[in-house]
């Protein structure tokens, strides 16, 4: 969902189109609509339902490795597909990958966030979500959670915040960063939602493929 962070560390802006803000505030083509429904599409998304995982609370360097090569192919199969169902297929199993990162019990704590969520119970989803945050800080899902949840409370600046540090660990989440979109839409900033709107997932497929390169990089240099 919404977050954000240095969307590729180390790399910045270059004469690459992918960097280029792909969106105005005040979108007219149907194609920016399209690219503005599918962020709100895959900000909203919370298909985590499949992904029975029952390993431990705190991966071990093994474990944590072998996530990483998971993760690395899908990325590459976003990048790399022409198939809609392939596309649609990585989009979910990374949201799969992401909601059990902490093993299957606490995938389930997550999952009654949503429950939560879902049911309009915005401040004891708020709650929930920043007990999961405070016990696993490094879970970015679950921060991510917690970024939505401020977003629909119009809490537009947390959210913001805490989208910065799910893209700190994990800078090709495309959820936060259709989410940092979203709030920096709410803000009227302007320069920030042209500047992060460059980096979102592309639906063009040479961009895409560009995407999901500089996103592997990333997942690499973090061994």
């Amino acid at each position: 969902q919404l977050r954000t962070g240095p969307a590729y560390a180390g790399e910045g802006s270059s004469d690459d189109d992918d960097t280029q803000p792909t969106e105005r505030l005040e979108p007219a083509a149907d194609e920016s609509r399209d690219q503005r429904a599918l962020l709100e599409r895959l900000a909203l998304k919370t298909s985590s339902r499949d992904a029975e995982d029952d390993r431990p609370a705190r991966p071990s360097s093994g474990t944590a490795r072998r996530r990483r090569a998971e993760e690395r192919k899908l990325v590459e199969v976003l990048g790399r597909t022409t198939d809609g169902e392939q596309f649609q297929s990585a989009i979910d199993g990374l949201w799969q990958l992401w909601f059990s990162e902490r093993g299957a019990a606490n995938k389930a704590k997550l999952e009654a966030v949503d429950a939560l969520l879902q049911g309009g119970d915005l401040a004891e989803a708020c709650a929930a979500a920043e007990a999961l945050c405070a016990e696993h800080g490094d879970w970015t899902e679950a921060r991510n959670r917690l970024a939505t949840i401020q977003f629909l409370r119009g809490d537009y600046e947390a959210s913001i915040g805490n989208c910065e540090r799910v893209l700190a660990a994990k800078p090709h989440h495309f959820g936060a960063l259709s989410g940092i979109c979203m709030c920096h839409k709410k803000l009227d900033n302007a320069a920030e939602f042209e500047e992060w709107m460059g980096r979102v997932l592309p639906s063009d497929p040479d961009r895409r493929r560009r995407w999901a390169d500089r996103a592997i990089r990333a997942l690499d240099r973090q061994g």
